[in-house]
C-alpha cells in the first residue's frame, strides 16, 4: 500500500488585515486601488505588524523570520499531529522561500520545539518558492515508502518578512509594477502534513506525481538580490505561464494513469491569484466548481505561497464522505508545475 496523507494542520498569524488597510498603509496612489480591490482577497494575515512592515531592515526582517517561522510552524505541526506522539516521526521536511536560517535551520529548531527523536532525518528545502511543498511531499513519500516510518512535511512562508521598501506615492514601475502587484496578494501562513500508513478511508493514498519545468521562464517568478535584500520577481505573464507548466504536468500524469480530467473528483490548486486560477481552469477545461475551494482559500488568506495547497487540502479533508481521485497542483519558479495524484476511499 502507498503512503497516505494522515493529517494536515495549518496556522496563521493573529494579525488579520483587509486590502483597504494594506493599501492605505503602503500609501499607493488611488488609481492603483483596483489591483487590490479586484484581487479576490478579503483579508490576509501578517506576522510583522502592518505598522512596522515598511520600517524593518533586512537584518530585522530575518530576525523576525526565524522567530515567526519557528512559532507558526510549531503551531501548524501540533495541529497536524493532533495528539500523536512526535517521537515516532522518522523524517522532518521544512520548506520555505521567504527567509533565511542558514544553520541551524528552522527545521532544527522544530526538532527541539516539537520533541522529535534525535534520530529524525532532517531535510531543508529552500528557495523553491510557491512550489516547494511539492518536493517536500515527494521527499516524505520516498522516505516513508522506503522505511515505513512516518514523515512530517512543514511549509512556512512569511511574506511580511520579505517586503521591499518603496517610496511613498511612487511605486516602482519595473516589470509593470511587480512590487505593487506582489504587495496586493502575498500573506503569511504555515502548514504541516503527516505522511504514513493507516486503514482510515478518509485519509488519501499518494498514488503518483509529475513535475515539469520550462527554463525559458527562469526570470518570470522568484526573488533577486537588490540593495542588500530580497526583491520579488513577478511577471504579469504568470497566469498564462502557470497554466502552461501545470497543464503539461497534469496531462502527463493523467495519461500515465489512463485517467482524464473528468475522472478527478477533487482539485486542490495553488491559490496564487484569481487570474492564475482562471487560466488553469480554462486550460484544463474545469468547471468553476472545481476551483471554488482554492478560490475561497485565496479570499480568506491571500496567496500564502507554498502553504496554500496545505490550507486548501485541510479544508477539503474536513468535508464529509470524500471518495475518488484528488489532484493537487503546485506552481513556482523555474517555471515549474507540479501535480500529485491522491485517492480517497
Amino acid at each position: 500500500m502507498n503512503p497516505k496523507i494522515l493529517s494536515i494542520g495549518y496556522a496563521v498569524p493573529e494579525q488579520a488585515v483587509t486590502q483597504e488597510e494594506v493599501f492605505a498603509t503602503l500609501k499607493y496612489p488611488t488609481p492603483f486601488w483596483r489591483l487590490y480591490r479586484d484581487s479576490g482577497i478579503e483579508k490576509r494575515h501578517f506576522w510583522v505588524p502592518l505598522s512596522r512592515i515598511r520600517q524593518l531592515s533586512f537584518q530585522e526582517q530575518q530576525e523576525e523570520y526565524r522567530k515567526g517561522a519557528t512559532e507558526l510552524s510549531k503551531r501548524a505541526a501540533i495541529n497536524c499531529l493532533d495528539g500523536r506522539d512526535p517521537g515516532g516521526i522518522g523524517c522532518a521536511v521544512y520548506c520555505s522561500c521567504t527567509g533565511f536560517s542558514p544553520g541551524p535551520t528552522i527545521g532544527h529548531f522544530l526538532i527541539k520545539e516539537l520533541g522529535l527523536s534525535p534520530d529524525t532525518y532532517h531535510t531543508n528545502i529552500v528557495s523553491q518558492g510557491c512550489e516547494s511543498g511539492f518536493p517536500g511531499l515527494k521527499r516524505a513519500f520516498d522516505f516513508t515508502s522506503t522505511t515505513g516510518r512516518p514523515s512530517l512535511v512543514i511549509a512556512c512562508e512569511l511574506a511580511s518578512c520579505s517586503y521591499f521598501p518603496e517610496l511613498d506615492g511612487k511605486p516602482d514601475p519595473e516589470n509593470h509594477y511587480e512590487l505593487l502587484r506582489s504587495n496586493a496578494i502575498f500573506a503569511d501562513a504555515a502548514t504541516a502534513g503527516l505522511v504514513g500508513y493507516d486503514d482510515d478511508p478518509r485519509h488519501p493514498c499518494i498514488i503518483d506525481s509529475e513535475t515539469y519545468t520550462n527554463t525559458d521562464y527562469l526570470y518570470a517568478l522568484g526573488y533577486v538580490w537588490r540593495d542588500g535584500r530580497l526583491r520579488v520577481l513577478l511577471s504579469r505573464d504568470i497566469p498564462r505561464l502557470a497554466a502552461e507548466v501545470t497543464g503539461v504536468a497534469v496531462t502527463r500524469l493523467l495519461e500515465r494513469r489512463s485517467l482524464g480530467v473528468k475522472d478527478i473528483d477533487h482539485w486542490v490548486i495553488h491559490a496564487a491569484g484569481n487570474s492564475v486560477l482562471d487560466e488553469i481552469r480554462d486550460t484544463l477545461g474545469l468547471d468553476e466548481g472545481k476551483v471554488a475551494l482554492s478560490r475561497e482559500t485565496l479570499r480568506l488568506y491571500g496567496n500564502t505561497s507554498s502553504t496554500s495547497v496545505g490550507i486548501t487540502g485541510k479544508r477539503l479533508m474536513q468535508e464529509k464522505a470524500l471518495n475518488g481521485y484528488c489532484l493537487v497542483i503546485t506552481v513556482g519558479p523555474g517555471m515549474t508545475g507540479g501535480a500529485t495524484l491522491l485517492r480517497f476511499g
